[in-house]
């Protein structure tokens, strides 16, 4: 068996007794995330990622006190996010991405260590700005879609380099007259 956990990769001969971990992303799951999966206390990583659950992300996440990891991005899911996740001390990954999230991200330490990733295409969402220090915006107004579509400002110009190339090319013709001359006489 191969696990991904925290970015690191994994591989076990067989599955350990003290192994708490379960992955059920991309499998097409739907409905709702049942409260039940609040039982499964020992639970320390948990991804849902990829399915398409829909409705809110259930309050019983917060009994899951030994997680580290929780991803349930890509999915449909809606309504605010638990205030109660905040008090896992142990989460340290999480991805809400690509969800219909809306309202305030709690705030708490688990949170406020996240990038701003963690969070995108949830468009209703607020207080991105004091978690990562972003203002999300989802759909920028036409004078920033106007900003984004000038070109930037190269760093070296054709005209700088032009004026380089010319002092270049003469002084590698002065070095190479003087040691060609010296070759000449040495070969001779």
């Amino acid at each position: 068996m191969e696990v991904v956990n925290k970015g690191v990769d994994t591989k076990f001969q067989r599955i350990r007794k003290e192994f708490k971990a379960n992955d059920f992303s991309d499998n097409k799951f739907c409905e709702k995330i049942l409260n039940s999966i609040g039982v499964l206390q020992e639970l320390r990583l948990l991804n849902l990622s990829g399915n398409t659950f829909t409705s809110n992300i259930p309050q019983s996440l917060a009994n899951l006190t030994n997680l580290e990891e929780l991803d349930l991005s890509r999915n449909q899911l809606s309504g605010q996010t638990p205030s109660e996740l905040g008090c896992l001390s142990f989460l340290s990954i999480m991805n809400f991405s690509h969800n219909n999230l809306q309202g305030p991200i709690p705030q708490s330490t688990q949170f406020q260590r996240q990038k701003y990733s963690v969070f995108m295409h949830s468009s209703n969402l607020y207080g991105l700005e004091d978690i990562c220090g972003k203002t999300h915006v989802p759909n920028p107004t036409p004078q920033e879609s106007e900003d984004l579509s000038k070109p930037k400002e190269q760093v070296i110009s054709w005209i700088s380099a032009a004026i380089a190339y010319g002092p270049g090319v003469f002084c590698g013709l002065v070095i190479a007259h003087k040691f060609s001359t010296h070759i000449h006489n040495w070969f001779t």
